[in-house]
């Protein structure tokens, strides 16, 4: 299935998601391994459940300062480059010769900055379904304006999400601290009006770059924003929330999640206990003895029970431990597993 741009063809999948109470999943990427986890969860998710692959999106940052995505995306250093190979990752894994081709796929510019990703906002156009516009480092009023001028811009061509307020850092120094007021419903209802956006990005507590459960997430003012709104909004920061609030957000009129820093933290953590138990068969007999002197490593890994357990009678570098597939298998299989989580938690098998 070709990448979902349509303005028109967006819209309706948000309105039917928004009639059947599911959140879209907004899954951040920054490298080829994360775009395939993103497409294989939803694949799977729908095999396993016996429904239609629900429209996920697949989002980068360009240029914005706190978390550039695409820039990383190759070993290039170029947003422009980076946005050109994911592109070109989906159209392949949504081919024809792929499983995944009829997964409904919708790309996602986020954190879109004024003046620095300007030629990314062009480049968007006819193959991403929606830009974030983000000036929620300006003044309130010069948000409106920006905000207000881009959209003008970008009508007919692409939607836009806005940011009314800028959501806060998660920090050691930050943990259960709230640096600005909530977005009220007045603001968000005013921002909606006044700038034209399809989508709003409010301040509800929550915290970028968590990653562990920190934040406060205020269901309550969600819901009166959306009283005021409708299902318009789009939750950032989603990592710093505890797993028992997922289910809820579709009800408290969340449109879209974005979700990124959890899956750094569950796919690093399992390659961690990958290369811990793979250490015999990744390294030297001498270095290991070295780490061991160093008091790092535990008289365990050398008991001859172990090695011949664990690696297959002798310590030192095997390729069974060094490739870089079984490293790769095992992140993916834990990022997939969190993502899938997610759809369940945001109501994909509601879909129809």
């Amino acid at each position: 299935m070709p990448l979902i741009h349509d303005p028109d063809q967006v819209q309706d999948f948000y309105t039917r998601a928004a009639r059947l109470e599911l959140c879209l999943a907004n899954f951040c990427t920054s490298n080829p391994y994360t775009t395939e986890a993103i497409v294989r969860s939803s694949f799977e998710f729908a095999r396993d459940h016996g429904t239609p692959p629900a429209p996920i999106m697949v989002s980068a940052t360009g240029h914005y300062p706190t978390e550039p995505q695409l820039p990383v995306y190759t070993g290039l250093n170029s947003a422009a480059l980076g946005m050109r190979a994911l592109v070109d990752d989906l159209e392949m894994l949504l081919s024809e010769e792929s499983p995944y081709c009829d997964v409904p796929v919708m790309l996602h510019l986020d954190h879109g900055q004024p003046g620095a990703d300007e030629d990314l906002f062009e480049a968007a156009i006819g193959r991403y379904a929606t830009v974030m516009y983000d000036a929620s480092a300006l003044s309130l009023e010069d948000n409106f304006r920006a905000t207000r001028t881009f959209v003008k811009r970008m009508r007919g061509r692409i939607l836009v999400e806005g940011a009314v307020a800028e959501v806060g850092q998660a920090s050691a120094l930050e943990v259960g601290e709230a640096d600005e007021p909530l977005t009220t419903p007045e603001a968000a209802g005013r921002f909606l009006e006044e700038t034209g956006v399809f989508l709003i990005v409010p301040d509800l507590g929550t915290e970028h770059r968590a990653t562990y459960a920190v934040a406060h997430y205020d269901g309550a003012r969600a819901r009166e924003i959306a009283a005021r709104v409708g299902v318009k909004m789009v939750l950032h920061g989603s990592s710093s929330l505890p797993d028992a609030v997922l289910g809820r957000l579709s009800s408290d009129g969340v449109a879209k999640v974005n979700v990124w820093t959890t899956f750094e933290r569950i796919g690093g953590q399992a390659v961690a206990r990958h290369v811990l138990a793979e250490l015999g068969n990744m390294l030297p007999l001498s270095e290991l003895e070295t780490l061991r002197e160093a008091g790092i490593l535990g008289p365990k890994l050398f008991v001859a029970e172990y090695v011949s357990s664990h690696f297959g009678g002798a310590i030192g570098p095997k390729l069974s431990g060094l490739r870089e597939t079984g490293r790769r298998e095992v992140w993916s299989r834990a990022v997939v597993e969190r993502m899938t989580f997610y759809l369940e938690h945001f109501g994909y098998a509601r879909w129809t």
